[in-house]
This record gives structure tokens, sequence and C-alpha cells, in this order.
């Protein structure tokens, strides 16, 4: 316990109580307005109860009500006038305790009188109450409770109430009654109890948890009622009543104590669940699902060896996928197994052929608990956990797994085919830009910070909970000026990455880093999070969580008009507009546009080259579309038109294509010599007009405009120099003959183009799109990458 706590909560050991003061940033609680009134204030007009009935039966302004006869209030008890007496006072009028009120009536003398006569002497206290949490003082000699508890039990005894059989446990359970707003007594709880309860109390405040004192005292009061001897004996089950706010909170309480004594040596030893949080993770991992003694050993070492391994929020849905997956092995083993698969001795390769096969049947009918995917899925993390258990000596002698056939394990061969065809999870840029044209209504329905949160996921494509993460001060500059967003890659758990950005991104960075500046100025900016939470977050060192931005991202979603696609007519699936697809969106936009795959790789921060990959598998794909839709539109040299069937290309075709020609700077060549050279050997300087081994397409349009304006502008920039030699001169001079065969392949393309409807005119502009942003390196001249699709139109 940190005494500097104990002191800013008013814990006061002797009375086992909580004197807290108005104005704690946490543990906080006001004064009801009313200056006339000692009660908190629990309502958002500043009023108490009481005195919110009060102002509602006057019908005034709070102003003409706070200064009305309507918002007197009873004086507080104090101690009876007589001097020296130790007992409270009975009347408000008299101020005298109930002996001396009753000596005072029978003598009938003055109150100065009656204080100087001899046979008025100063009581004795009688005692604190009887209700043994209460700190009141008894107030009759005939009762042991206080004013407030001998009425209740008054009312207990005549109504027959179910607490009115035990007056002891009664004594014991019942809440105190209450005085001071602040005050939270923790007596009649056990030691042990009150020791949990304050240590929990301190790390909720060091989480910058508010914990208004009657909240506390709602949950200090339900433990006294249950009796317990600790929080870590608390029910799990606490019952149908999720209003039973109380128990939940004492819940929330516990959880502090659980995790302060968490222990891997001592969560490792249980049979069947452990809380991740022993080794620094969220949620619980579950071995029920396995039943064989042997194999769940064996899964549970696997498991303590690879959970230092793996980092953020996802890592124990990560290995319960994985324990899961024994589990599919365990439940085969059950139902093919006269020994249910207790011994561990008798399993064999027959028992994996039989968990393949009753995979492969499930998948087959069609089964909602297994998809192929999930099959795919299944095998690999079940190869990767036995593969595991093995290196980590399972099999050997005195191991959980020892005498088991070598046989019983998944081979490569049993892994099914990943399917390959996977739909691409990015959203078309059409699409993006109508969800970009959105973003002020994502504000009006939530907050700023999740607009922010939703904005800069399109910008940098950086996962969600990586966004919600980022620190204030997250902007820097490179040395050349440039922008560069701060992040920590939380997966991997990688400090301190840069990343790129664009100057709208940076702006709208500034501008919540100036808003949050504004809303928390006292906080150290170090200590300030970018997108600060809306709740319980006082000093604006808390980032908003994930979950918030999720559902409010769902709710924007859902709210949307149709969302269509470029033929404007076709739906696009809303279902997919999910905040994870703005990171693939991010990666496709840069693999379409030609950024080496490498580069990709270090933006999207990747360990295996294998993820960055599939985007441009998928761009592939898609460029294979594009060339199928332009195999009719190839010309010769002489710009003639190469006719080609509409129809798809073979893949044969593809390959061949690839094989016998090389891309050159126009087109395609197939001379054999710069084929095999790999297109850096053309005997004649990529003078691709005058050579029969060339070719191009309408894709090349562009490409052939511009080599065309480039010959006539060098023509007339040697014609002008005086200062080069004629022979020099001559031998760089553009020939007459080829700018006359470009000029005239280039009105070929355009008058082919031209004759086409405009429909298929779209459709072959489309096409040419998708392959020139394909084509990164064109042989024997600068690469010039594509340019990135713009989806933030709304943007200057």
């Amino acid at each position: 316990m940190d005494p500097q706590f104990l002191a800013e909560a008013g814990w006061d050991e002797d009375r086992q109580t909580l004197v807290i003061k108005p104005g704690h940033t946490l543990l906080a609680w006001a004064p009801c307005v009313n200056s006339q009134c000692e009660a908190g204030a629990t309502l958002l007009s500043g009023l108490c109860h009481s005195c919110q009935k009060s102002w509602n039966r006057s019908k005034l302004s709070m102003e003409d009500f706070l200064v009305s006869q309507a918002a007197e209030k009873k004086q507080p008890r104090q101690r009876c006038s007589v001097p020296g007496c130790a007992r409270m006072w009975a009347s408000s009028v008299a101020k005298l305790c109930g002996p001396h009120r009753s000596r005072f009536r029978k003598l009938g003398l003055p109150q100065e009188e009656f204080f100087a006569h001899p046979s008025v002497k100063p009581m004795p206290p009688l005692g604190s109450c009887g209700v043994v949490a209460c700190l009141r003082e008894r107030e009759l000699t005939t009762s042991p409770y206080c004013q407030a508890h001998m009425t209740k039990w008054k009312r207990l005894v005549r109504d027959g109430e179910p607490e009115a059989a035990d007056e002891a446990r009664w004594v014991r359970t019942e809440a105190p009654a209450p005085s001071y707003p602040g005050e939270v007594p923790l007596l009649g709880l056990a030691p042990l109890v009150v020791a949990q309860v304050l240590f929990a109390l301190q790390e909720r405040i060091g989480h910058e948890i508010k914990v208004p004192p009657h909240i506390l005292r709602s949950a200090v009061n339900w433990i006294r009622r249950q009796e317990l001897t600790s929080l870590m004996s608390l029910p799990e089950d606490i019952g149908p009543d999720r209003k039973n706010t109380a128990a939940l909170n004492t819940r929330l309480l516990r959880d502090h104590v659980v995790h302060a004594l968490l222990d891997p040596e001592v969560e490792r030893r249980k049979p069947d669940r452990w809380d991740a949080r022993a080794w620094g993770h969220r949620g619980v991992l579950d071995f029920t699902c396995i039943s064989q003694g042997w194999l769940r050993e064996a899964v549970m070492m696997w498991t303590v060896d690879e959970l230092p391994r793996h980092h953020g929020k996802s890592a124990t849905r990560f290995l319960q996928a994985h324990i899961n997956s024994a589990g599919r092995l365990s439940t085969s083993l059950r139902a093919h197994r006269e020994d249910r698969g207790d011994v561990v001795t008798a399993v064999a390769r027959a028992d994996i052929e039989n968990f393949l096969g009753r995979l492969s049947f499930q998948v087959s009918r069609q089964d909602d608990d297994m998809t192929e995917n999930l099959r795919w899925n299944t095998c690999r993390m079940l190869r990767k956990v036995l593969n595991g258990t093995r290196a980590l000596g399972a099999t050997r002698s005195g191991g959980p797994m020892a005498g088991v056939s070598e046989d019983f394990a998944l081979r490569a061969v049993d892994i099914p085919k990943e399917d390959k065809r996977k739909k691409p999870r990015d959203l078309p840029p059409g699409v993006m830009r109508q969800v970009c044209g959105y973003l002020d209504v994502l504000e009006t329905m939530s907050s700023r910070e999740v607009r922010v949160a939703i904005d800069l996921m399109i910008d940098t494509g950086r996962r969600p909970d990586e966004i919600c993460t980022l620190e204030w001060d997250c902007l820097v500059t490179d040395s050349t000026g440039k922008f560069e967003l701060i992040w920590t890659n939380i997966k991997c758990k990688r400090l301190g990455l840069r990343l790129p950005i664009v100057q709208a991104t940076a702006d709208l960075i500034r501008a919540q880093q100036q808003r949050v500046r504004e809303r928390f100025p006292d906080t150290p900016t170090a200590k300030l999070a970018l997108l600060p939470a809306p709740i319980r977050n006082p000093r604006g060192t808390k980032s908003i969580a994930m979950g918030t931005v999720g559902d409010r991202h769902v709710d924007w979603v859902a709210a949307m008009p149709p969302l269509l696609l470029e033929d404007g007519k076709t739906e696009f699936d809303r279902s997919k507009v999910v905040m994870y697809a703005y990171r693939h969106s991010y990666a496709q936009r840069h693999a379409d546009a030609g950024v080496p795959i490498d580069q990709l790789r270090k933006l999207m921060d990747h360990d295996l080259l294998e993820s960055t990959r599939r985007y441009y598998r998928i761009t592939e794909e898609r460029t294979r579309k594009a060339v199928d839709a332009v195999a009719r539109f190839h010309f010769d040299r002489h710009g003639n038109r190469i006719w080609r069937e509409a129809k798809q290309l073979l893949d044969s075709e593809h390959v061949r294509q690839n094989l016998e020609a090389v891309a050159v700077p126009f087109g395609r060549c197939s001379e054999p010599s710069n084929v095999q050279a790999g297109g850096g050997d053309c005997p004649i300087r990529f003078r691709c007009a005058g050579c029969d081994h060339f070719s191009t397409d309408v894709s090349y349009l562009p490409e052939l405009e511009t080599y065309l304006s480039s010959l006539l502008q060098t023509r007339e920039r040697i014609a002008a120099m005086t200062t080069a030699d004629e022979w020099a001169k001559a031998e760089a001079m553009p020939s007459h003959e080829e700018i006359r065969r470009v000029r005239r392949l280039v009105a070929n393309v355009k008058d082919t183009l031209a004759g086409l409807a405009p429909d298929e005119q779209d459709q072959v502009h489309e096409a040419m799109v998708t392959i020139r942003k394909s084509r990164a390196v064109m042989l024997g001249m600068p690469s010039v990458r594509q340019p990135l699709p713009d989806v933030r139109p709304e943007r200057p």
C-alpha cells in the first residue's frame, strides 16, 4: 500500500473508515449546491435527491429556489446543550438530549436557570450503535442501536422480514446509517478483505478510473452482507440480475487483487483454465476441450513455451486457436477409439487419418462448424503444436507423450492446400471515395476522436489498435522537412517505427494535437494520448478504446446510403467495410501503383514476405483480366492491327508471351538475342519502330505519344545547337523516317480506339489504366511509379 494514497483517500486506521474530502479528481464527489444541505450531489443539477424533490415541488428557478424557504433543511444533530453532556440532542428546538429534555419539562425553568440547577448534570455517552459497521451513537438506554437502526429494526420485526429472524447476523451485516457523504466505513469486514479493498481501490485510482464514494460504499455493503472472508472467495455466478451493480463492482475490485497475486508458475499448474494476465496478456486460455490427460499436458507444455513469444491484444486468441485444434483431435480420438484416446501408447497413424477424414467429412456436408479455410488452419496449427511438443521433449521418457508412436504426427502432405483464390479484402477506389465522403456524418454520430481515428486508418494503413494508441507527440519531420508518423507495431512489439505521411495527414494530426492540448492543459505532452478516451480519463493519458471506435464505425456504415461500384449500378456489400479493410486498401493501392514489394513490406512492417506478396497476387489477377481485355488491340511496328480472337487468353498463352518476348520501352520485343539478355541487348539501340520483332498494344499509347514529342523536341534542339560538330549532330539527330513511323503508329492506335462504341472505349481505357499501374519498370528508360489513386477527393 502507498501511504500517500491512503492519506489522499482519508484512511482512518482507528475507525477503519475512509473519509474522502470533496474535490478529489478520481474519488469524486461534490457537495449539494444547496448551502443549507450537507448531503452530496448525485444529480446533474448539482442537488442531492432530497433537494431535487424540493426544487421540483417549488416550481422555482434554481437561483430563486436556493434562496427560498423551500431550500431550508433540518439542522444536523449535535451534542446536547447542557455543558459537558456527551449525548446527542433529541430535539432541534430544545437542543437537549432525551433525559435532559424530560427534566427540563419537569422543572419548568428558563434554560439559563435549568443549566445552573444542581440536579442537572452531564450525561455519559451511551456508546456506539450495536450495528458493527455503524459509527453513530446510541440515543436511548432501552435500545442498543442508534435512532436510524432502531427504527429499521422495529420495522423489520413488525413486518416479519426474514432478516428479523437472526438479529446477530443482522447486526454483523447491516449497512451503516448514512452520515458524511464522503465517508466509507469498512467496519464489519474481515481484516484481509479490508486490505484487499484498499489495495484494489489504489489500483483503480492508479489506472485513473473514477470511483465515487457512493459506488464504493455500495460494494462494501454488499461484501459485508455476503460475510466474505476474502475477495478471492467471491462466487463466479452472482445471479441472473445483471443490474446488481454492487456485486459487479465488487468483482472489479477482486480482479485487481487476482491480477496482483498472479504467478505464471502457479497458473501453469492449474488443470483446465489459465489466466493469461500472468504472462502479460489478456483473457483466459481454456484447455477443457482436450479430454485426454497426456494430450492436454503436452499442449500446456507447448503453450507455456509460446506465451512469451507473442505480443498484442490478439495473442491469447491466437494461442487459443491452436489449443482448439488439439481439441478437435481430442474429439476425434474419443469418437474413433474404444479407449477414448486415454492410452498414449496406443495411438498411431490411423488415428491421424481418422482425424483428417473427419475434417473432410465435416467440410463436405457444409457443416457450419467446419469450413475449408478452418480445416486448413486446423491442420496447419495442429501440426505446429505436435511438432513443437516433440521438440520440447514431450515424447521422451518421463514426458506426457512418452511411448507415443513416431507416426502420430501430421506430415506436410497432410495439410490441405491453401485456397489461393481468396477474395480481396480491400475496398475499390470508387467505394473508398464514397466512404470518405461520409466522414463528416461519422463525426456527427460519434465524436471528433472517432472521426480522426478512421481518417488515420485510411491515410496510413495502420491497424486499428495501433491508431487508437498513438501518443500525442507522434508527428515528427525527417532531415528534409517531410512529415513522418511515429507508431508502434503492437502485434510484433516494435516501438518507435516511422511512416512517411502526406501534408493533409500531418495537418489532421496537428489539429488534433491542438484540440487535446486545449482540453488537458495541465498534463505533460509526453503523457498525453493523441486520441484520449472520452470517459474515465481526467488527465487525458488513456487512449480511446478500439472497441469504442469499432462500435461507432459499425453504426456509421449501417447508416450510409447504398455504396455503388464504378458502373454506378451495382451495389457494394457494405458488410465488407470494416476497419481492417482500410489497411488492405492502403496496401493494395501501393501494390497497384507499382511500389516494389520490398518497399511495401517495409511500409506495412510485415515479418513475412508472403504477407506482402498476396497484394501483388491480386494485382496480377487484375492485370491478367486487363490483358485479356486489350488482347484484340495489338499492333505491329507499321501500326497494322494484329488480330486476336475476342476471348480470354489461355494460361499457356500467358506463359508463352512471357517466355518468347520481353518488355521494351513502348511494347514487347521477340528478337531472340534481346529476349535472352532480358531486354538489355538490342542490336539497333531500341529503334523499335524499325524492327519486325516489335509489337505494341493500346496500353502503351501514352508512352508512344511522349516518345514522339521527345523526338520532335530533340530534333529542334539539336538543329539549333552551334557548339557541336556536324558529325555528332548527325549521329544524335532523330531520323525523319523514325518520326514518321512513330507518328503513323500513334495515329493508327488512336483511330482504332475512336472506332469503338462508347461502352467498349470505357472498358479498354479501364484495362489500360490497370495494365499501366502494374508496369513499374521499363527497360531502356527511367522508371516512374504510377501515382496513387485519389480516394480523398474532399481534401484540397
